[in-house]
């Protein structure tokens, strides 16, 4: 069947030779941040509808056959973010509709990183506890089930996820459950606290004003830019400005004009 063909990672099953050892707790390959480009790809492009793998491969610029797009969406899948029955079936779960929605984002990350068997196992072997060392830890992840080949790549995507979930908020030496603010959106002021006067200071491009509020999808991107003074490669940059181009298309209207923009990167040769 075709479904078989994308199989969830559980364990470190991509395509290894049998004779690997296996781990025995499941955990993905890529952090929850990585899982959720190939969500907003999908959200962005086709909503709650149904797409194809060489779809999503056109969305974030990857090949439909490449080993890291497989990866990712096998990710996706372990978080509770994505579904498919089959290449051509691709489309969010009730969690992924949910974490692409700034109003629902906060909770929604912390349910999917815990949906992880893995994670969920560290994060209540630590709860009010600090984290051990990376060798510590490391050995930890072992006794849990992860292969001794694995654990390095296990630990990396569980600090990654744990970082982009609100997990280390207080401290990378200690996992922390976010705490979920009735009505208000992750980090966000209460709407008395908003500088009015639009966007100018370079605040937000948050607006909940009624008829002339942003569109979760355009919103959900801005929330993703990183921020100022950090690095942003330049190949992550057209990802995103592509990826709010497709939004465009879809949110807005133009009766006068029919087209496609295309965002590409220009490489210029250092003197």
């Amino acid at each position: 069947m075709a479904a078989d063909k994308l199989r969830v990672v559980s364990a470190g099953s991509t395509a290894q030779s049998d004779k690997r050892q296996r781990s025995k707790i499941g955990f993905p390959y890529m952090g929850l941040q990585d899982a959720m480009e190939v969500v907003e790809a999908i959200h962005a492009n086709i909503g709650h509808g149904n797409c194809a793998i060489d779809q999503i491969a056109a969305w974030v610029h990857q090949s439909a056959k490449s080993s890291g797009l497989r990866i990712q969406l096998n990710s996706a899948r372990q978080f509770g973010l994505i579904e498919n029955e089959s290449l051509e079936s691709f489309h969010l779960t009730p969690l992924g509709r949910k974490i692409v929605d700034p109003n629902q984002a906060r909770k929604a990350k912390v349910e999917a990183f815990l949906n992880i068997p893995l994670y969920r196992a560290v994060f209540e072997q630590y709860k009010g506890s600090i984290l051990p060392p990376t060798p510590a830890l490391e050995r930890d992840i072992a006794r849990l089930g992860v292969s001794d080949k694995q654990k390095d790549r296990a630990r990396l995507a569980l600090e990654k996820s744990a970082e982009y979930a609100g997990f280390f908020e207080h401290g990378k030496n200690r996992l922390v459950e976010p705490a979920i603010k009735e009505g208000h959106t992750s980090k966000e002021k209460p709407k008395e606290e908003k500088p009015s006067g639009g966007n100018g200071g370079g605040g937000t491009l948050d607006r909940s004003d009624g008829d002339n509020a942003t569109d979760p999808v355009i919103q959900g991107l801005v929330n993703r830019l990183p921020p100022a003074d950090t690095d942003f490669p330049f190949a992550n940059r057209v990802k995103w400005l592509q990826t709010m181009a497709n939004a465009f298309g879809i949110i807005y209207t133009d009766d006068n004009q029919a087209g496609e923009i295309v965002v590409s990167f220009k490489e210029i040769p250092l003197a």
